[in-house]
């Protein structure tokens, strides 16, 4: 009995693996961008991994001593090795399409079925072989519920710093002002060069009228995580690390070796050296873990699901129970199923995005800090915007253009804050994308619509959104060379050091 409910926990695990496979190891990717401890979702996963084990334990206890349970077994048998590849199809290196999932259903049932009716003796040899998987799925169970009991007792970096300057009345601030905001995913092709008829961007295009647009940035990466650390501290980052104690490897591009990343080797460091009050708002990344020993004022969120349809706020018995109502949606509509996790995750970006943007108009309406970061959850994907009924929307079905609207919105409340300051003369102004939008990820993802598809015209274009706005400038200027977005350090080292900013060049056209 042990045995067969060891297979039986052998089973769910599989079943289940999808869901907390980025937890394995330690879950350094998913540790990386959870502001709270993932003691409820490890937990959860290991009551699901139970309750699906202990199902399918009593319902085959209950036909063992009938004249059916052969032909269950046969029907395990037939069934259980498609419907994993199924369940854990996003976890292959290569698409999985439907249509060779059906392929492969029917080739190895007509296998088994051949294999029972004309080889008896072969067909015995395959249900010992399923039994020793069975054993060996039992100990990858057991492994996993240890790993997950390993991940529960991570204790996460701090996800807020409090600066003095904010806790009480303080004097009008008279000091150079560096704000810097990058609008995760800003793409540069959209919002300028093949903007939609539709897609009206006042905001953007008043900061183009008085600011410096680049029109050919060279992107330092592909993905945020590498991109961020890059820009603050100058060195492309090529690979990363994020061990159990919360600190932060990189290992450089063409440098030897991996060295750990604090807020010592970045600009903020250095603002901080010539006197500048530093604060950042920002999404998906710990900021204040990482960077804190440089930060002032800092505040970091990611509502965001970060294990399958698990979220770190929901309440312990929904993270436990949604991944099992997923399961059962699952075996009767695929589609459907994959349409209902879009909606949650919609669900949860917009936290994000709300949480965040009520912060960032705290901090700005302090007027105290010199040196602003802002990291915005939008336009990246999932999309929480109706632009046609001004609205954040709780279905999957909005568009990459909407969410451009809701990332237009948000730079009107932020200019209208920056602009109502008397520190607005002296500001410096940097507002960028930190890739362009990443067609070749999202095409075939639920969130995917009709109108993306038209948008992007089937072509990937790297380079991300940059604008910067110098202190006075009210003229429009365009740098059409081929510009690295890792110069960005550079202008904000410039910048903070009292510097010319280093980015004119002979083609710069007014």
């Amino acid at each position: 009995m042990l045995k067969k409910f060891g297979q039986c926990l052998g089973l769910s695990s599989l079943v289940l693996v999808a869901n907390y496979v980025d937890l394995l190891g330690g879950g350094d990717n998913v540790r990386l961008h959870a502001p709270f401890a993932l003691r409820g979702i490890a937990f959860a996963q290991i009551a699901d991994i139970l309750i699906v084990a202990l199902v399918i334990f009593i319902i085959l206890a209950a036909f063992q001593r009938t004249r059916f349970y052969g032909w269950v077994k046969l029907l395990i048998v037939i069934a259980v090795p498609p419907y994993l590849i199924f369940l854990t199809h996003t976890l292959f290196p290569f698409a999985v399409r439907p249509g060779l999932l059906a392929l492969l259903t029917a080739i190895w049932t007509l296998s088994v079925l051949l294999l029972r009716t004309k080889f008896p003796p072969w067909y015995r040899i395959l249900l010992r072989a399923g039994d020793m998987a069975g054993v060996f799925a039992a100990a990858f169970a057991l492994l996993s519920i240890v790993q997950l009991l390993w991940v529960a007792h991570w204790k996460p970096a701090p996800q807020q710093l409090t600066a003095a300057w904010t806790t009480s009345p303080q004097p009008p601030r008279n000091h150079p002002r560096l704000v810097w905001i990058v609008f995760d995913e800003l793409s540069y092709d959209q919002l300028f060069e093949h903007r939609a008829h539709d897609l009206p961007l006042p905001n953007f295009d008043a900061l183009r009228n008085q600011s410096t647009v680049f029109t050919n940035v060279q992107p330092v990466g592909y993905k945020t995580v590498k991109i961020i650390p890059s820009l603050l501290t100058g060195q492309p980052v090529d690979d990363l690390r994020y061990r159990f104690d919360n600190t932060f490897l990189v290992h450089d591009a063409g440098r030897h070796g991996w060295h750990k990343v604090s807020g010592a080797q970045t600009v903020f460091h250095d603002a901080q050296q010539n006197g500048w009050r530093t604060a950042v708002v920002g999404w998906y990344n710990p900021y204040c873990g990482i960077y804190g020993d440089a930060i002032d004022q800092c505040y970091w969120m990611n509502l965001d699901s970060v294990a399958g349809v698990m979220a770190q706020r929901d309440p312990f018995w929904r993270n436990v129970t949604s991944p099992l109502q997923q399961l059962a949606r699952e075996t009767e509509s695929p589609a459907r199923t994959a349409q209902d996790a879009c909606s949650d995750d919609v669900r949860h970006h917009r936290n994000s995005y709300v949480d965040l943007q009520q912060h960032t108009v705290q901090l700005l309406q302090t007027d105290q800090a010199d040196f602003v970061f802002l990291h915005m959850p939008v336009p990246h994907t999932p999309n929480v915007w109706s632009r046609g009924k001004h609205q954040f929307t709780d279905t999957c079905g909005s568009s990459y253009l909407d969410n451009l609207a809701l990332a237009d919105r948000t730079l009107g409340n932020l200019l209208h804050t920056l602009e109502a300051s008397p520190r607005w003369k002296d500001t410096t102004l940097i507002v960028e994308g930190d890739h362009g939008w990443r067609i070749d990820l999202w095409n075939s993802a639920p969130a995917w619509t009709d109108e993306d598809k038209a948008a992007s015209r089937g072509v990937f274009d790297p380079r991300p959104a940059l604008l910067i706005h110098q202190p006075g400038q009210t003229q429009s200027q365009t740098n059409s060379t081929a510009w690295p977005l890792i110069r960005i350090h550079d202008v904000v080292e410039q910048v903070v050091t009292g510097h010319p900013v280093p980015f004119q060049a002979p083609n710069v056209v007014h």
